[in-house]
């Protein structure tokens, strides 16, 4: 009888246990729920925010310089896409023209450089080895890229990355590392070789 006593309480508490996971598998279900729908409102923030405010800026400031922005289509994915970036054109530029891009997903990681052109291959620049030394001293390239990271944010998805986007700060940081490109472009020119 005591046998049957103390399986009835162990099956009790199973049957007990067993309820409070699944309430407990509800509630974090609920959570992941509201954690999606919670990114999907910063994503739309965010991309808002790069159409609206970031490439206008840019757009002004790369006028200024004689330089245009290559646009992508009007309902582009920032956040959600793999590689998403910006591209610049230098009409002076034979090879190549300016690359932004993030690493990963969320505008985590970006870098900015000199991007090759479609048609061209990197064996073909006489000016690749140059350009890599005076622009980047860590040997950061590729196939197509010769590259820095970014020198702001890592992360753009954050508070202080948004504002800057808002502010123009964001814009004042990347005049800065084109004005170098630019630069050591223009080093490359005087050595009679052709970016």
């Amino acid at each position: 009888m005591n046998d049957n006593n103390e399986l009835t309480k162990q099956s009790d508490n199973l049957s007990k246990q067993r309820q409070k996971y699944q309430e407990l598998t509800k509630k974090i279900d609920s959570m992941q729920r509201i954690n999606n729908i919670l990114l999907w409102q910063v994503a739309g923030i965010l991309n808002k925010t790069i159409r609206d405010v970031f490439i206008p800026q840019m757009k002004e400031m790369l006028k200024q310089k004689g330089l245009s922005w290559i646009d992508y289509p009007s309902d582009y994915d920032w956040i959600n896409s793999s590689y998403a970036g910006f591209r610049i054109e230098v009409p002076s530029w034979k090879y190549f023209k300016i690359g932004i891009e993030f690493e990963k997903k969320w505008l985590k990681s970006p870098i900015i450089g000199f991007l090759i052109k479609e048609g061209y291959k990197r064996n073909e620049i006489e000016c690749w080895s140059e350009l890599q030394k005076l622009y980047t001293q860590k040997g950061l390239n590729n196939q197509y890229w010769i590259y820095k990271n970014f020198k702001g944010s890592n992360d753009w998805h954050n508070y202080e990355s948004i504002s800057q986007l808002l502010d123009g700060n964001m814009v004042k940081i990347f005049q800065e590392m084109i004005d170098e490109m630019l630069n050591c472009a223009n080093k490359v020119n005087e050595q009679r070789l052709v970016v």
